[in-house]
């Protein structure tokens, strides 16, 4: 009796939330296995989606075999059994000869000596398995899946197409299947979350029928081998809009009865003295952001905006003109920067565009106490309009008197609390949040679907390209050469090394011994380090020195992949490349390229990199585009390694893939916002949480 016939819809007779343990054949010991993989009940198994399926609906004759490699169904009488060792593994070895009339063929089991007492001869034998040439020449099977029939003759999987799951523990395939075949008589009771009117508009089919199709198809079609069936298309976008409406509702709660005290007006005339600050004409990109943040701070509801944009795309430009928009207006803003050589930096080209109208204040932690002072008064005063600082400004004693808009560069770099604090500073004031780390559309909108989405894709006209090459560690000596000739000729470098110090779990080049073996290479040239370990002040002091020209050649650990902008730095050298992802490397790249000198970035990788670490090199090489950089690196790392750690907050689908499924996380999305804000389908919240409720319990984990 195959799987589909052993569930038949009519058949349902146990409740989803009965426990593994009462399942036939689960007990004590089998239970506790599966709870500890995340499958308590039998709700739960309905999630426990095949790996792979096995057609196992045409047995063949063993007379009639002909090749190996392919799987073959057989059935038979075992003719003889035997135990012996193995004379290569030296692991107990389980042999038995199936005979099926037309002829025999052996069946190898591996470690696996306890067959003997449920394989024996003369029983009748149903087995699947991949046929191969053995030691002496002969054909025979190792390992098949196997199951002894009934006196009828009767087998669970012949005849059927078989699903293949997951292997969790010591829980062998077969018994896996019986008790997923069982769990499977719990769907007649399984309630579907999504009503009707949802899943008109998802356009999928009802939960317990997706389900059914997935662990007993009718055929092996492609669209089930790829992941792309209606029936997989049920439970992603079930997913993904369980998380979308997840973090609108959230967002919702938060402004719940909260609407913005103050009127801001864009009108053609301020938008004219805003323009009159600018050196150049703005990009298409960058009219169409600042369009799209003008018509949120007009709202009455606050702006929670994220701005993605490229290095050097223009980012600062319109953040600053966001800004200016809120202060034509009367109102203050303030910009947040994760470093202070970012912050002056910030503030520095503000101050040099804005006329006398803008006052720019400046406040990091090294700010003196008595300049601190007058300058909290004045913020406080509503003489300052607009503050560029770094966590200082997040201080309980920094007061504004009406600030309208926060502006959070690299926003990565601060947490979900910090950006709380810069918004509660002001009432009900509109977030900018930036990161020059670009971030595919798809991954965004999974991450930060309860921000709004505006993004800088192209580069202002005049942008000097860097050029990247890839060199194995044996074109050291060559790649000194040629940076040498470039200091020569007046430029800055960066050296960057993946590690501080030498370490014994990681065979990386650390910085400590290279700053020194990069001095004894340039003995005349002035070579500054910068890493982590040091002191906030060390490193702006360190890096206040580079960009005024006093070190030639900084040497440093990734502290330097954000917001440093060192014009005349062009040679960007990074050691162990391969070890880096992709990411990572291009906002390395983005140091340098910034002044109108012809700009580098070596890669060098080990003479030993695997072929995958040199594919990526090679098509990081071939590209300057951060977007499709990041697309990659998203495809080959993961979306929570993307961030380089999986505590980053990137979300684990359990169904949904990001990339593959990126159309679809873009409607759930959509039928989320009109669920949670719109009021399309009924109570959200409601619906929010009969989504959680029918959830199993690893999935809500």
């Amino acid at each position: 009796m195959g799987l589909v016939s052993s569930t038949r819809r009519e058949q349902w007779k146990i409740a989803p939330d009965t426990s593994v343990q009462y399942l036939k054949g689960v007990g004590e010991g089998r239970a506790a296995l599966l709870g500890a993989a995340g499958y308590a009940t039998a709700g739960d198994l309905l999630y426990l989606l095949p790996l792979r399926y096995e057609d196992r609906r045409h047995p063949v004759r063993i007379a009639d075999i002909r090749s190996v490699r392919t799987p073959v169904l057989l059935r038979g009488r075992v003719s003889s059994t035997s135990g012996r060792p193995s004379p290569i593994r030296r692991l107990p070895v389980f042999q038995a000869v199936l005979d099926d009339g037309s002829g025999s063929m052996p069946l190898v089991w591996f470690n696996q000596p306890w067959l003997a007492e449920k394989i024996r001869r003369g029983d009748q034998l149903a087995v699947f398995g991949v046929p191969a040439m053995g030691r002496r020449g002969e054909i025979q099977i190792e390992s098949p899946d196997w199951e002894v029939l009934d006196p009828s003759g009767e087998s669970q999987d012949e005849g059927a197409i078989v699903p293949i799951y997951p292997k969790i523990a010591t829980i062998q395939p077969r018994v896996m299947r019986s008790i997923v075949s069982q769990a499977l008589q719990s769907l007649g009771a399984l309630r579907d979350p999504l009503p009707e009117s949802i899943r008109q508009r998802l356009d999928v089919i009802s939960l317990p029928e997706a389900i059914f199709r997935l662990h007993c198809p009718e055929e092996i079609t492609p669209d089930l081998i790829d992941g792309s069936s209606p029936a997989h298309r049920r439970l992603v976008l079930q997913e993904f809009f369980s998380f979308q409406l997840a973090l609108r509702l959230r967002r919702l709660r938060e402004e719940k009865g909260k609407r913005k005290p103050r009127r801001i007006l864009v009108t053609d005339e301020i938008r004219g003295r805003a323009r009159e600050i600018l050196p150049f004409r703005l990009t298409a990109a960058q009219k169409r952001v600042v369009g799209e943040i003008a018509g949120d701070l007009e709202a009455e509801r606050p702006m929670y905006r994220l701005l993605q944009g490229d290095v050097g795309s223009g980012k600062t430009i319109v953040a600053l003109l966001a800004a200016l928009l809120v202060i034509e207006n009367g109102y203050q803003a303030a910009i947040l920067a994760p470093t202070a050589i970012l912050a002056q930096q910030h503030a520095y080209k503000i101050r040099e565009l804005v006329d006398s109208r803008v006052r720019v204040a400046l406040l990091t932690g090294a700010t003196p106490a008595s300049e601190r002072k007058e300058l909290l008064a004045a913020l406080k005063n509503g003489e300052i309009d607009l503050l560029v600082g770094t966590h200082a400004l997040l201080e309980k004693p920094v007061e504004f008197r009406s600030l309208a808009l926060a502006i959070v560069d690299e926003q990565h770099r601060f947490g979900v609390t910090q950006r709380r604090k810069l918004f509660e500073k002001g009432a009900m004031t509109d977030i900018l949040v930036m990161t020059a780390t670009p971030i595919p559309r798809s991954l965004a909108i999974a991450v930060h679907g309860d921000l709004e989405l505006s993004v800088i894709d192209e580069l202002p006209p005049g942008r000097q390209p860097v050029r990247t090459v890839v060199r194995g560690t044996n074109r050291l000596t060559k790649v000194w050469e040629f940076l040498a000739g470039e200091l020569e000729d007046g430029a800055q470098a960066y050296i960057v090394y993946p590690i501080i110090e030498e370490s014994e779990k990681l065979d990386l080049k650390p910085l400590v011994a290279g700053a020194e073996a990069v001095k004894k290479a340039f003995p005349s040239r002035r070579v500054g380090v910068l890493h982590g370990r040091m002191t906030a002040a060390e490193k702006d002091e360190t890096m206040a020195r580079f960009k005024g020209g006093e070190i030639d050649i900084l040497v440093s650990t990734t502290v330097i992949e954000v917001g440093i902008d060192v014009a005349n730095a062009s040679v960007m050298v990074i050691l162990d490349a391969d070890r880096f992802g992709l990411s990572q490397l291009h906002q390395l790249r983005g140091r340098v390229g910034r002044g109108s000198r012809k700009s580098w970035c070596v890669l060098l990788r080990d003479e030993s990199s695997s072929e995958n670490a040199k594919t990526r090199l090679r098509m990081f090489e071939a590209t300057t585009d951060g977007f499709e950089v990041a697309e990659k690196d998203l495809e080959l790392r993961g979306p929570g390694d993307f961030f380089g750690t999986r505590q980053s907050g990137a979300p684990g689908f359990r169904f949904g893939h990001i990339l593959r499924d990126f159309r679809l996380m873009e409607l759930a999305r959509e039928v989320a916002i009109e669920a949670a804000e719109r009021g399309r389908f009924g109570d959200a919240a409601q619906l929010a949480k009969s989504l959680l409720g029918a959830e199993p319990q690893r999935m809500r984990d």
